[in-house]
């Protein structure tokens, strides 16, 4: 395949069309094989997937490793057309091992609406330091509420553009993307459209920074803790109010599958498995 350097450029130049969190972890690894003085092979990704965090204490969650291993083997692959190269790929990367993950959602990581609807109320009039700026108390409400209300990953909420939200009776029909390039479509009340489209003023993102900027998923995660830890005393991440809706929804309806299209999961069985709420808690076994 050439050269260290090429190969290392071809796997760059590979990763441009995943999403951001795998390009990241693409530089990241080259970086890191740079730094090192290796050549990419199991052994290379193996030792990357090894490291501790880059910033902050502790190590990388299961699920944080098998997205990163899936990041560089996905950029990997997009490096040749190959079938059998691509077949081999596939079978290299069953032989480096994460450790299995956790699937099923605890209670404890569900949103009550009273919360959610607590936290909407207490960021529309925050006072602490950086939520004076500009309208970001009333932007932040409404990224909370479309989350809330729509159950969409904040990667897919931030790629919204005006050109993917159509009205019709009363409701706005959002497309979006979702993980494997899968289009689906959720929607919102017109109402709670006109209200982001008002706050927010952008034209091209349905939601963009004070900077008139796409928003930076890390930035929002950052806020949103602020916000939960200001406001319920407890630490939010915007994927909870996903967990939040999927719960409701399921014991509203008594369907998974219905959900489970909703969301863009591949299987209901996935839906099932996450959001099963049937816990024995600390209270039945000590109350």
């Amino acid at each position: 395949m050439g050269s260290i350097e090429n190969i290392s450029k071809q796997l760059r130049i590979s990763s441009l069309g995943l999403p951001e969190a795998y390009r990241a972890t693409v530089r990241q690894y080259l970086d890191y094989e740079a730094r090192e003085g290796l050549k990419l092979s199991p052994e290379a990704i193996r030792r990357f997937l090894s490291q501790p965090k880059l910033k902050g204490l502790g190590e990388y969650s299961p699920a944080s490793i098998a997205l990163r291993k899936t990041a560089i083997f996905q950029a990997v692959k997009r490096m040749t057309h190959d079938s059998r190269v691509r077949s081999a790929l596939v079978e290299e990367a069953k032989t480096i091992k994460v450790a299995k993950i956790e699937r099923a959602i605890h209670s404890e990581m569900i949103l009550s609406e009273e919360e959610i609807s607590k936290l909407i109320e207490g960021t529309l009039s925050i006072e602490a330091k950086g939520w004076g700026k500009g309208n970001k108390r009333e932007r932040y409400a409404l990224i909370i509420e479309c989350l809330a209300v729509t159950g969409l990953r904040i990667s897919e909420m931030i790629n919204i553009k005006l050109k993917d939200c159509k009205k019709l009776n009363g409701f706005v029909y959002l497309s979006v993307m979702g993980k494997g390039r899968k289009p689906r479509r959720v929607f919102i009340p017109e109402k709670l459209f006109t209200k982001i489209k008002h706050e927010f003023s952008s034209s091209e993102y349905l939601f963009t920074s004070l900077q008139g900027k796409k928003y930076n998923r890390a930035m929002i995660y950052q806020d949103v803790r602020d916000l939960g830890r200001r406001i319920l005393g407890r630490d939010v991440n915007p994927h909870q109010f996903r967990h939040s809706f999927s719960t409701r929804e399921i014991k509203k309806r008594g369907s998974v599958k219905a959900v489970q299209l909703y969301l863009g999961h591949a299987s209901s069985s996935i839906t099932e498995q996450m959001y099963n709420h049937d816990e024995i808690t600390p209270q039945e076994l000590f109350g």
